[in-house]
């Protein structure tokens, strides 16, 4: 019997497709060639440990899809991973999948190379080429892996942000607005309120006015179809207001009231407002009652006193910003959707549309 009919012999009687006396037959040339025995054995254990890391990958799969369902339905509440606990516990995840991979890998390799010490006279067989095909798709899909793995983690897992703060969305196609004093590195991830990361880049910066525009610039993220507050130019004396920002490393929800109309020595472009608020909090959304974003959160200065730059200039910064025709798409949010809503459910809206701002 010669190599490719030997092959092609082991294969159909692994697979259950031979006649009763085609079996008998085989399985008598086992006993008698250790050579043949050997063969089967390896192959057997070849196909089970392929079959079996197919099916632990789809396994996973759909555990994850199931929980990723029962999350969104509300049924079950997953713990949110912050900071270095949440890259590092995603690097090992897929570093594990990565290792399994390669075993395979190393698998399919080492099995190739023995048949063809074996059973090759010179003569090149079909299904040996097509195991070396396989053999180096599975390299591939593992180089792919890789990459996706590095694109995936934004940040080096020991690496320390130089600044931070807070940002939110002007624009649902990833324009964000926030202060300048929160970008003193080079290399910018906004984080939203499921833990997801994504690189952003500076648009524009107003050292004076302590605002920056930053574009989310990652294949990751989805647009928004509709932001759920609009921008309010006007504000009254003594209002409620609220914030939302990242003083630590998950949303925090601030209130409390309009106390001056204007800023720190009397500037006409921004307010005073009296809330409780730290560092991480800088440029985050102040809201109205009604969920309109009025200004946005600068600084905290002696005295406790809080300040907020007015809505009306990132009117004015985004027209500026406009001139730059790589910007020229922008357009601000016009249309409030969560003004009839209770507070705690304007909230949950506003939640998804303010980022963590790290820069490293």
């Amino acid at each position: 019997m010669d190599d490719i009919l030997l092959l092609d012999a082991a294969e159909r009687y692994l697979r259950g497709e031979m006649s009763e006396q085609e079996k008998t037959y085989f399985e008598d040339l086992r006993k008698t060639n250790p050579e043949v025995d050997q063969m089967v054995v390896e192959h057997t254990y070849f196909l089970h440990e392929l079959e079996s890391y197919g099916n632990t990958k789809n396994f996973k799969h759909n555990l994850h899809e199931v929980e990723l369902k029962l999350t969104e339905e509300g049924v079950i509440k997953k713990p949110l991973l912050k900071g270095k606990a949440k890259v590092v516990y995603l690097w090992n995840r897929h570093k594990r999948t990565v290792a399994v991979a390669a075993s395979i890998a190393a698998i399919v390799s080492v099995f190739s190379m023995g048949l063809s010490a074996i059973y090759n006279t010179g003569k090149t067989d079909p299904q040996l080429s097509q195991l070396s095909r396989e053999v180096e798709n599975i390299k591939r899909d593992q180089r792919n892996t890789n990459k996706t793995l590095k694109d995936f983690i934004k940040v080096d897992p020991g690496a320390t942000p130089k600044s931070g703060g807070t940002g939110f969305l002007i624009d649902g196609n990833g324009y964000l607005i926030t202060n300048t004093h929160v970008l003193k590195g080079q290399r910018i991830i906004a984080t939203n309120d499921k833990g997801q990361q994504f690189l952003a880049k500076v648009c524009m910066k107003d050292d004076a006015r302590d605002i920056a525009v930053l574009k989310i610039d990652d294949k990751d993220f989805k647009p928004y179809a509709q932001l759920p507050y609009s921008l309010n130019r006007k504000v009254k004396l003594a209002e409620p207001v609220y914030t939302l920002g990242y003083p630590k490393d998950e949303i925090v929800y601030s209130e409390g009231y309009l106390s001056s109309e204007t800023g720190y020595k009397s500037d006409t472009l921004s307010y005073q407002i009296s809330i409780a608020a730290d560092h991480g909090n800088s440029g985050g959304p102040v809201l109205n009652k009604n969920g309109d974003v009025i200004g946005i959160l600068t600084s905290n200065f002696e005295g406790g006193a809080v300040f907020a730059v007015k809505s009306m200039y990132i009117f004015k910064t985004v027209e500026n910003l406009k001139k730059d025709t790589a910007y020229s798409d922008i357009k601000l949010s016009n249309a409030n959707s969560i003004k009839k809503l209770t507070r705690e459910d304007q909230v949950q809206k506003v939640n998804s549309c303010v980022f963590l701002i790290k820069s490293y």
